[in-house]
């Protein structure tokens, strides 16, 4: 799994110190547009959401749509988040954003969270990947909302997304203002 180290990270994250090529997710395809997944490793929240981060990342990205997994916590390690995405089968490139400047850019607060930019750097959707979790300790049997979906087909669709932003539901990045 590629690794990303993040400095100043704006849309491109052009300020990288690079481990890998930002345009390997869709080096089949023209990059659409690039999904930063927020999440950590002791978020149970985020941890539920593996599964429909895999199942987005494989229905997506032969469409043209980039995605990494962003770890913003500065206590952890490259190897700490190998092992944590290993055990949730999440094999996304990794930016680690321990500073939180992707965190501040793409205006997301908690954990698990998305935030999509367009191939002209403009921050198109950010916020919940579903509506599964109405509030901390309330889950939904299954989500009636798919936000990200729903964004991400609207990007495609050439159309306006309909809901740019809605909050998302979990833990706390520590040091993002609020």
């Amino acid at each position: 799994m590629p690794f990303l180290w993040c400095c100043v990270c704006l849309a491109t994250c052009s300020c990288v110190s690079r481990k890998a090529d930002l345009a390997a997710p869709a080096a089949r395809t023209e990059i659409v547009a690039k999904v930063y997944l927020f999440v950590n490793n002791d978020c149970p929240i985020a941890n539920q959401y593996s599964p429909e981060i895999r199942r987005l990342h494989q229905l997506y990205t032969p469409r043209g749509i980039a995605f990494w997994l962003v770890h913003c916590d500065s206590e952890e390690t490259e190897a700490s988040v190998r092992e944590h995405d290993r055990h949730y089968d999440l094999s996304l490139p990794v930016i680690m954003d321990l500073n939180q400047s992707l965190a501040r850019r793409s205006q997301v607060e908690v954990v698990p969270s998305a935030a999509v930019f367009l191939a002209d750097g403009e921050l198109a959707y950010h916020g919940r990947i579903d509506d599964r979790f109405a509030e901390v300790g309330r889950e939904r049997p299954q989500a009636s909302r798919h936000d990200l979906a729903e964004a991400l087909d609207a990007i495609l669709d050439h159309h306006p997304v309909p809901t740019p932003a809605t909050k998302a539901v979990g833990c706390y990045i520590f040091n993002v203002p609020r």
